[in-house]
């Protein structure tokens, strides 16, 4: 890692961490008593001081930042195209994960200067070293591909004036991509089972209509391979018919769904659906006048949240 590199913890992550791991620890009887000492022998500021300096050390004893270290030396563009790693508690499960954030251009400032890693984890996590390092290369494979030049990243999704249920389709279909390209990456190394395969071909079939056969291809082409782009990704979530059925589109698709605007295969007329399905999906798309066939994919995501 740079020499250069600030990497931070929040203080209560680290000892929240380090208490979960004594609790059940060969040399928890020292790390306990020595903690005790810190109240005799310090005050004020300088305890806390103390205090903080005792769970760090501990930490770095424990080897639990070594997962970090790891991933940091497996891509080493995370530390040279940006400047500092932060991480902080997250306050609920759903928000574990990691973001690259960046500051507004001031003069004088270097593009890595500008470039924040914030991981968000829980204590739990970051107490348990080979979970953790499962967790970084997932989300840390991200952040290399938003950081690689090749992958071309671009933050904002093209303007449509379909809608917004159209962008949640279009944005939802590029996440399964693009975990489907991280996760086979990720596989390919030996570092997931087989079943991460099975999983993401199964996601894939939710999101993307066509034949089993020519699922399975573009599957493949995706999950199997390295080398992807945002632009290839965003080009196939926008117009996934143009690989999964080419010329036969015409005569094979029933035509556009009236709430997310994607092709489709299998078109539901609303009249074989549930008063409360159709009233629930009126009340978030009132566009919708409730006559208009629609996509079994818009048809499971408003099921879900009835």
């Amino acid at each position: 890692m740079n020499p250069d590199y600030r990497l931070e913890f929040q203080p209560q992550l680290i000892e929240e961490a380090v208490a979960r791991v004594m609790a059940s620890h060969a040399e928890a009887g020292s790390f306990w008593q020595e903690r005790e000492q810190l109240y005799e022998n310090a005050d004020g500021e300088a305890r806390e001081a103390a205090f903080r300096n005792f769970y760090e050390s501990w930490f770095n004893r424990l080897g639990l930042i070594a997962p970090l270290q790891q991933v940091f030396e497996l891509w080493p563009i995370l530390t040279t195209a940006t400047s500092r790693c932060l991480l902080i508690r997250a306050r609920a499960k759903k928000q574990v994960g990691a973001e690259l954030y960046i500051t507004v251009a001031e003069p004088g400032m270097t593009a890595r200067e500008r470039r924040t890693l914030v991981v968000q984890l829980t204590p739990e996590l970051l107490a348990q070293p080979q979970l953790f390092l499962e967790f970084l290369r997932h989300e840390f494979l991200h952040l290399v591909d938003m950081l690689d030049p090749h992958f071309g990243y671009e933050p904002n999704f093209p303007q449509s004036d379909a809608g917004p249920a159209y962008d949640h389709f279009l944005q939802s279909r590029y996440s399964v991509l693009w975990d489907m390209t991280i996760d086979g990456r990720l596989q390919r190394q030996g570092w997931l089972s087989s079943t991460a395969r099975e999983k993401h071909f199964a996601l894939f079939k939710r999101a993307f209509q066509g034949s089993e056969e020519k699922l399975s291809e573009v599957f493949s082409f995706f999950f199997d391979h390295n080398s992807h782009t945002h632009r290839e990704l965003m080009e196939f979530a926008q117009h996934p018919e143009k690989w999964l059925a080419g010329e036969m589109m015409k005569s094979s698709s029933k035509g556009r769904c009236a709430i997310c605007h994607f092709p489709t295969f299998q078109l539901i007329n609303p009249s074989e659906l549930r008063a409360n399905l159709v009233s629930k999906i009126q009340a978030h798309f009132p566009a919708w006048n409730g006559t208009e066939p629609v996509c079994q994919q818009c048809v499971d995501l408003y099921e879900a949240r009835v």
